[in-house]
């Protein structure tokens, strides 16, 4: 039997079908392997004539812990100028922007499991300081942080790291469930997300994990399967304004939560996405940022890459979902 669930922050349905869990594969699990070996890595400790000029990193005794550097393929660059063009009916722009890559580690082989809360410390702090850093840079209106882990994720390099890109634009998906929550707050007085974590706190059915600053847990109407949320429990906009204690917080969850996706799921695939406020910029409008502090709390969104997508979610844009949020919530709290 299958149903059909909403999700108010996406406003968004998904098909939520358990008897497609045990379906014939004919191809296999949807997992490969990233062809690629620690020798001919670029991102290895004592490489890094190979890697563009670095902007930021961390270091031990003289060693480097994290690293950020500009992408050596980038989609976006910042020498370009913010200008726009006409050719007929169509319109382009310059591609002004920032790629940039945070290699999270030195060791070539290190799972986001085996990572000690430091080295999740040391992450989170560098995504923190390019957030802010590239804030600053008027240009741009959004910056998006994530990480493809795996062939079925999208990463072409097996090293551990994660890729900023910021845009001279909010996307159109950003702005969408900007709107939706700005919505619900006129009407509320209390923010979507932080009410949608009351309400998975009450009902304790879709929890993973949680401490006194974040919480993680399964969205009733997940798009795929074990795809899991870490919320901040205040409203916080972005992760660009966590302190020292609740980077810490944050660390300390995410531990606990990918070593309970590795014993569930194995190793897999998945995508690790930053879902913080745009930043304050010159060109957009003051009264869109408007209360954005007090509707917008930021939040971190797992992925699990388990199965491709097929034809109707294609079609549809819609998602149909092998397992309850309710069972996988507890394979993860269980494990």
């Amino acid at each position: 039997m299958s149903v059909i669930r909403y999700c108010p922050l996406r406003d968004e349905k998904v098909i939520v079908a358990v008897n497609r869990l045990h379906r014939p594969v004919d191809y296999g699990v949807c997992k490969e392997s990233v062809k690629e070996s620690e020798k001919e890595c670029p991102f290895e400790r004592g490489r890094e004539e190979l890697t563009p000029k670095e902007i930021f990193s961390i270091r031990e005794n003289g060693e480097w812990l994290v690293r950020v550097v500009p992408n050596l393929y980038h989609a976006l660059s910042v020498e370009s100028e913010k200008r726009s063009y006409s050719r007929g009916y169509f319109e382009y722009e310059e591609g002004v922007g920032a790629h940039e890559v945070i290699i999270e580690n030195p060791d070539h082989f290190k799972k986001m499991k085996d990572y000690s809360l430091k080295e999740f410390r040391d992450y989170l702090f560098a995504v923190k300081s390019r957030l802010l850093d590239l804030s600053k840079d008027k240009r741009l209106e959004y910056v998006s942080v994530f990480k493809n882990q795996g062939v079925n994720a999208g990463a072409t390099l097996s090293h551990p790291h994660s890729q900023i890109i910021a845009t001279p634009f909010i996307p159109k998906e950003i702005r969408e469930e900007i709107e939706r929550k700005r919505a619900y707050y006129k009407i509320h007085k209390r923010a979507l997300l932080a009410d949608i974590v009351s309400e998975e706190i009450r009902e304790e059915k879709r929890v993973i994990e949680k401490n006194e600053d974040f919480v993680a847990f399964v969205p009733f109407a997940s798009f795929y399967p074990f795809e899991t949320f870490v919320v901040p429990m205040e409203n916080i906009s972005s992760l660009a304004f966590l302190d020292e204690g609740k980077l810490l917080s944050l660390s300390q969850i995410l531990q606990k939560v990918f070593k309970k996706l590795y014993k569930v799921l194995g190793d897999f695939d998945f995508n690790l996405i930053y879902k913080n406020s745009p930043p304050v910029t010159e060109q957009t409008d003051p009264n869109y940022f408007y209360k954005m502090e007090e509707f917008y709390l930021f939040y971190i969104q797992i992925i699990p890459r388990l199965y491709k997508l097929a034809g109707f979610e294609l079609a549809s844009n819609m998602r149909i979902n092998p397992i309850t949020s309710e069972d996988a919530a507890k394979r993860l709290k269980n494990a």
